[in-house]
């Protein structure tokens, strides 16, 4: 599966994913944050708390979430979230302003 990878080149890149996604939870926003540490962070539909974070790498992102390949086309620069749709599984973009 990381032959197919689209990060490859990125697999080791630190990744914020909340505990709940590890479990098995629906992912349900991509954060795509060029001015963070972790440059990508993902969140369930659940409640979060600080405490809910870990970090992992964007290959075992991808490896639980294959579908993140779809947003690979993220401008590096680029600060958006992405939130999937609740009954149309399509992914939604929201582009926030640069500082």
């Amino acid at each position: 599966m990381i032959d197919n990878n689209p990060f490859k080149e990125h697999l080791d890149a630190p990744v914020l994913i909340c505990q709940h996604l590890l479990d098995g939870a629906d992912l349900f926003r991509v954060y795509h944050l060029p001015n963070e540490e972790c440059n990508w962070q993902m969140i369930c539909m659940d409640n979060h708390e600080k405490s809910d974070m870990v970090v992992t790498t964007l290959a075992k992102a991808y490896e639980l979430y294959p579908e993140i390949g779809e947003l690979l086309d993220v401008p590096d620069d680029m600060t958006v979230m992405f939130q999937k749709g609740k009954n149309s599984g399509k992914w939604y973009d929201f582009h926030f302003d640069k500082d």
